[in-house]
């Protein structure tokens, strides 16, 4: 019984990546909007909201002078930055995720900018 937890527990691990590992790689996408930080990280946390019943709970917090939209265990991350005067938008998520989730969050993203 030990031996078949401890391994449920290496496999559900296995696919998780923290925000950092995600960040190291290159965003899914990348978006630009002349409106401010505080606006589009809000409505970003408002459209992933809009999920959470099928996606899981969504949480928001500061990042290098931005904010960072999540969900757990980092599936997703959203960091909204200022770039050169403008907001930047940097997409990243987690491998193994179904596309239709992926472009639900994009679409949300979208309507943002």
């Amino acid at each position: 019984m030990k031996k078949t937890i401890v391994i449920l527990a290496v496999v559900g691990m296995v696919g998780c990546s923290s925000m950092a590992e995600l960040r190291s790689g290159k965003p899914e996408a990348t978006f630009y909007s002349n409106k401010n930080i505080d606006e589009v990280s809000e409505c970003i946390l408002s459209g992933w909201q809009e999920n959470s019943v099928r996606y899981g709970d969504v949480f928001i917090q500061p990042y290098k002078g931005g904010k960072t939209v999540y969900t757990p265990n980092s599936t997703e991350v959203s960091d909204v930055v200022n770039v050169d005067g403008k907001t930047q938008i940097s997409f990243y998520h987690q491998s193994g995720i179904f596309s239709y989730r992926i472009n639900s969050r994009l679409d949300a993203i979208k309507r943002c900018i």
